[in-house]
């Protein structure tokens, strides 16, 4: 009687184990969600009150004389990226039931959520690249409460990063307690799983590309970058790299082509024939070889 008790109180902590691990699991992917889009080179537009991401934003950059200089709309994840050069932008962004404004408070609410968060209005950037800020937005009404899976992103950052350090400690002591097979084996699948969340992501591209000698290695300023429609032999925007050789461009699916020129180098095509993907950041880093004199 007394082993079969101990085999069924066993079996209940081994399911408990496992159910214990798994909400360490659950409870820490907005933290890691978070990371993986710091690095993947998206800004998001997101509900600053729950952290709810919002598809269907429009982002709007305008200049200081109020003409729009770049406009993209959030995904159904709620990312975007913007290209902009060197310069002054206010932002304007719309979509209905949010309003898009700024105080102490939303901005307190809004970093339990997302690192490099939009804090104003005014932006100021000091080279070529994609804008990339998080976007809080600020619902209009409170409408009931939001479900387990949106009240989860409440937990904060330092939170999140304790129930992981902490549970997982807590769980390898545990493991050690009991010492049996199923036990560490329950880990060691924990354990596989959080560090193939880690292996298999890929940081993307920088938000630009660099143009450069190829015998010094140093970037080239005022090169020519022109991007053609390859498919119609169209130009569709021309662009001066900066004094760290930068450039980049915004396109959406199709075929195209890069011209760089510059007095004294060889000129350099590049093609790139196959963009699936609207919003693509089109921006290589190239190098140039000097030209040779004649005579």
């Amino acid at each position: 009687m007394d082993a079969m008790l101990n085999a069924i109180l066993t079996n209940y902590a081994v399911v408990l184990y496992g159910l214990f691990l798994f909400l360490i699991w659950v409870l820490t992917r907005p933290v890691y969600a978070d990371f993986r889009r710091r690095k993947s080179g998206y800004g998001v537009v997101f509900n600053c009150e729950t952290g709810e991401l919002i598809a269907g934003a429009v982002i709007r950059f305008k200049n200081p004389q109020g003409f729009v200089t770049a406009t993209v709309v959030s995904d159904k994840r709620g990312r975007y990226r913007l290209v902009a050069p060197k310069g002054e932008y206010f932002v304007e962004v719309t979509k209905p039931g949010f309003v898009f404004t700024f105080s102490k408070q939303n901005k307190k609410s809004a970093e339990r959520f997302f690192d490099d968060v939009l804090n104003s209005q005014h932006v100021l950037t000091q080279d070529y690249g994609a804008v990339t800020k998080n976007i809080p937005l600020v619902p209009k009404l409170k409408i009931g409460k939001a479900s387990f899976w949106k009240r989860r992103y409440g937990l904060s950052k330092t939170t999140q990063h304790l129930i992981v350090v902490m549970g997982t400690g807590a769980a390898f002591y545990y493991a050690i307690l009991q010492n049996t097979y199923l036990f560490w084996a329950i880990f060691t699948v924990y354990l596989i799983i959080m560090l193939v969340r880690l292996a298999t992501f890929k940081p993307s591209q920088p938000p630009f590309g660099t143009i450069i000698d190829a015998g010094s290695r140093q970037p080239l300023d005022r090169t020519i970058v022109r991007l053609f429609d390859q498919r119609f032999n169209k130009l569709i925007e021309t662009q001066t790299t900066s004094p760290k050789g930068r450039y980049a461009f915004m396109v959406n699916r199709g075929t195209y082509r890069l011209l760089i020129e510059k007095s004294g180098y060889r000129k350099v095509i590049v093609n790139f024939p196959n963009i699936k993907q609207d919003g693509f950041l089109l921006a290589k880093d190239v190098s140039m070889t000097k030209s040779k004199r004649l005579g």
